[in-house]
């Protein structure tokens, strides 16, 4: 390739790295989303079988035009920012106790916003600073031999107005509903009803390994939003697609790979999102298990600000465990946490022989 052709390429990239400009209104309508996805998250990580899930992320763009923030007074140069949390224990947190009822305790946190200074900690609530919080924390109480599960808490959200919601949850088997209120008001129910066949669940291998995940998001009565994960081989390749019910239109599709079923060791994705202009935005990354590297993707279109036209770098860890085994959220199968030792005959020797 000649010096003019890297030049192309590089001039691509960073034409593509500066195309993303968040605005103060952006980042403050991101709030109730972060806050219904984080509930859904602790949805997913508190289920009966499961022992105890840990989460933790942080997205950093080290160049400030990476992510200018746009006002009615000009560009500014400076840092969107995502850091979260999540961790979900139970008193049989090892998997080493009996089965039967036990309970947990979670909680899911989460700091966002667009800052005039590059911080990890700390944040500098100086000129065009942002900072949101959202947290979610709660208990719940479960019987695995019974696949049930039912838990409450709260929600905390400091953005433009400090509120708190409470939540409820309950789980059976693979149905999965959960209802968030602001005082006496509905704001949210997601309902799962997991069709597909999990080794988690108990479930052996069979053709229902071939039936698909459902999501059903009602945010208002004229608001639906309906998620589909169908396994397309082996449970390794999976197409996943979002569109809204009311009003009807695409959100987004995911052609997705996982070498290994529990979904730990890595993850391929190529994504097609439709953003508010109503085009069609193709982008797509990799996740291994401390390292995720996406290209406008999907998932940071709806979780980062409306970010479009940039890499993403975040620093995270997800990971669950069910009794002897470890696993990623809505994984079909899990990995041992140990190698099976083969046991190995020992040698006869005869005394008689002098061996």
């Amino acid at each position: 390739m000649r010096v003019e052709n890297y030049s192309f390429v590089f001039a691509v990239f960073f034409a593509n790295v500066f195309a993303w400009n968040p605005t103060p209104q952006v980042i403050e309508e991101q709030v109730p989303q972060t806050a219904f996805a984080q509930l859904l998250d602790f949805q997913n990580a508190a289920r009966p079988e499961y022992n105890a899930y840990l989460s933790a992320g942080i997205i950093y763009l080290p160049l400030p035009s990476q992510s200018a923030l746009l006002t009615e007074w000009g560009t500014h140069n400076g840092f969107a920012f995502r850091q979260r949390i999540g961790i979900w224990l139970t008193d049989n947190f090892d998997g080493k106790g009996s089965k039967g009822i036990t309970f947990g305790l979670g909680w899911f946190g989460e700091r966002q916003g667009w800052d005039n200074e590059d911080f990890l900690f700390v944040p500098n609530r100086g000129n065009f600073s942002q900072i949101n919080q959202i947290h979610s924390w709660g208990l719940t109480i479960a019987d695995s031999s019974k696949h049930w599960l039912f838990g409450g808490g709260l929600q905390y959200l400091n953005a433009k107005d400090e509120s708190f919601r409470w939540w409820l949850l309950g789980t059976w088997s693979r149905f999965s509903i959960m209802p968030n209120f602001h005082k006496g008001d509905l704001q949210f129910i997601n309902a799962q009803l997991f069709l597909q066949a999990r080794e988690l669940l108990g479930n052996e291998n069979s053709w229902q390994n071939y039936l698909p995940d459902l999501e059903f998001s009602f945010y208002t009565k004229d608001s639906v939003k309906i998620f589909v994960s169908q396994n397309i081989f082996k449970q390794k390749y999976y197409l996943e697609g979002a569109f809204w019910a009311r009003p009807q239109d695409f959100a987004y599709a995911a052609l997705k790979f996982y070498p290994d079923p529990s979904r730990l060791l890595l993850a391929l994705e190529a994504t097609a999102t439709k953003k508010d202009n109503d085009d069609i935005y193709f982008g797509g990354g990799i996740t291994l298990p401390f390292l995720r590297v996406a290209y406008n993707h999907a998932d940071d279109y709806e979780s980062f600000f409306k970010s479009r036209g940039i890499w993403i770098v975040e620093i995270r860890l997800a990971i669950g465990s069910s009794g002897d085994s470890f696993f990623a959220l809505k994984a079909p199968k899990a990995a041992p946490k140990e190698v099976k030792r083969i046991p190995m005959k020992k040698a006869n020797f005869n005394s008689n022989n002098g061996e």
